[in-house]
């Protein structure tokens, strides 16, 4: 690290001690209750597979999705989006003074702009304080659910790391001004850590919204040594009150669905829903000091199958070249003996098929069929 930022580190240590208070405070408090709200240990669909890998591999490479992305995940420019998010997060006020205050307020804080290029905040609160806290929450239960001692710290920590390395992997090869993972870190994550905290929040999004993990199964394909078929995302139903076996249904993640679960029984639904998707990103404007991004959208459709909430298979599909459909079918439907498995593919409308194998705690194993 060189001087500057040395420099920078200390004129702002304010802010990092308020920060590390803010966290240890969340850390190190009670559990409210032993009752797993997000994970219980199911063995069966993708709750199988989460863990604190999978989550790091879903969440802090799910930009990698789009396709204009790299998913070379052992070539991208680490050090250089590191420096760069350091400078930035540990120095904020240069950033956010270039930027403009009331344009950070009113496109990173606070929902006062609706226009594509103005809405960073609509993932703030649906990606990093609902899903974000909610993966704060769900780790705080594995860890304590696998008897880790202060399961609340390494949540805490685990969820803050994942966050980092988002930002890190976001800021690919850019050295500049950028006031994105400012409002992400400082403001979002904290909130959602915070909230979710409280078992008050836990109980509603799961009694109420039935808010669950609905992320992909992360595999490393051979020969090529990328991450494939990894993605963060997060399923939400809302009873309807004249009929207990539809809910309304959504999907949010690097793409955003709407429609309908039904209950097949009282443990098994399917869920449909019709939305967009992220495609690619670009810059804003290129006069400015800092750097701003806003999404290129597709279609996207997808229909799931669920047990208790535990996602048993999906089908996705997208206007995406190399991403036409996504078939995952998680560990639970698939079982030889007392062995399961979950398997994958991805079809695409021009390029390669890929097709992979998951199995618990390690990542799955993905080809490439030219």
């Amino acid at each position: 690290m060189d001087v500057k930022v040395i420099i920078k580190l200390s004129k702002n240590k304010y802010i990092i001690i308020c920060y590390l208070t803010v966290l240890m405070m969340v850390s190190f408090q009670e559990s409210y209750s032993k009752e797993g709200y997000f994970y219980t240990g199911k063995d069966y669909g993708n709750e199988t597979l989460y863990s604190p890998w999978y989550v790091i591999l879903n969440g802090s490479y799910d930009i990698i999705q789009l396709e204009s992305n790299s998913r070379k995940i052992f070539e991208l420019p680490y050090g250089i989006g590191n420096h760069n998010l350091i400078r930035n997060i540990f120095d904020p006020f240069v950033s956010i003074r270039a930027d403009g205050w009331w344009k950070f307020i009113s496109h990173e804080i606070f929902p006062l702009n609706f226009k594509k290029e103005g809405m960073q905040w609509w993932p703030n609160y649906s990606l990093h304080i609902v899903g974000g806290g909610m993966t704060f929450a769900a780790l705080e239960e594995w860890y304590d659910y696998h008897n880790v001692p202060q399961p609340y710290l390494f949540s805490a920590v685990t969820t803050m790391f994942y966050e980092y390395w988002n930002e890190v992997v976001e800021m690919e090869n850019y050295q500049g001004l950028t006031v994105d993972p400012i409002s992400d870190i400082w403001v979002f994550d904290i909130a959602g850590i915070t909230l979710f905290s409280f078992e008050g929040i836990r109980k509603f999004f799961h009694d109420e919204l039935h808010l669950a993990d609905w992320s992909l199964q992360p595999s490393l394909s051979i020969p090529s040594w990328e991450l494939q078929n990894n993605g963060q995302y997060f399923a939400m139903k809302l009873d309807l009150p004249f009929y207990n076996k539809m809910a309304l249904f959504g999907y949010m993640g690097l793409n955003g669905l709407i429609g309908a679960s039904y209950k097949l029984n009282d443990e098994e639904s399917l869920s449909l829903g019709l939305g967009t998707r992220a495609a690619s990103r670009y810059i804003i404007d290129t006069t400015t000091l800092t750097r701003e991004y806003t999404m290129d959208l597709t279609w996207n459709a997808g229909l799931f199958y669920d047990r208790n909430n535990s996602l048993m298979a999906s089908v996705l599909f997208s206007g995406q070249e190399k991403n036409l459909c996504n078939i995952n079918i998680y560990p639970g439907v698939i079982n030889l003996g007392k062995f399961t498995l979950g398997l994958w593919t991805v079809i695409p409308r021009k390029g390669n098929f890929y097709f992979g194998l998951t199995t618990r705690y390690v990542p799955g194993v993905g080809v490439t069929i030219n």
